[in-house]
């Protein structure tokens, strides 16, 4: 089964340079494959996440294809989760600037 879930978040009030964008967004990348990852296990047969940024805020794009012994409404919740992390850490990044202290991103982390 396959789900393609998209959230888009605002992020108002700070502008990025090219650079900052980038390793903000591979770490909210990394953070929301790490949670799939815990939350499916091998189950999860192809992952893939785009942070992308614009004038407006941050879009976290999440697409997985799971093994199809994953139970539809479970695999929708762990996405919907998956994405709504990502833009946590986006509002977490703003505010608490770049990079996050180490524990930080704790608060935005579902068990």
């Amino acid at each position: 089964m396959r789900l393609t879930r998209s959230l888009h978040g605002l992020r108002e009030g700070r502008r990025l340079r090219e650079g900052d964008s980038l390793d903000e967004a591979e770490y909210i990348s990394s953070q929301v494959v790490k949670y799939l990852e815990k939350k499916l296990g091998e189950t999860a047969k192809h992952i893939l996440v785009t942070v992308t940024y614009t004038e407006d805020g941050v879009e976290v794009e999440v697409d997985v294809d799971a093994s199809v012994l994953v139970d539809d409404a479970y695999l929708q919740k762990v996405v919907d989760e998956a994405a709504e992390l990502g833009v946590c850490l986006a509002d977490l990044i703003k505010e608490k600037g770049w990079p996050l202290a180490e524990n930080d991103s704790e608060v935005c982390w579902k068990s």
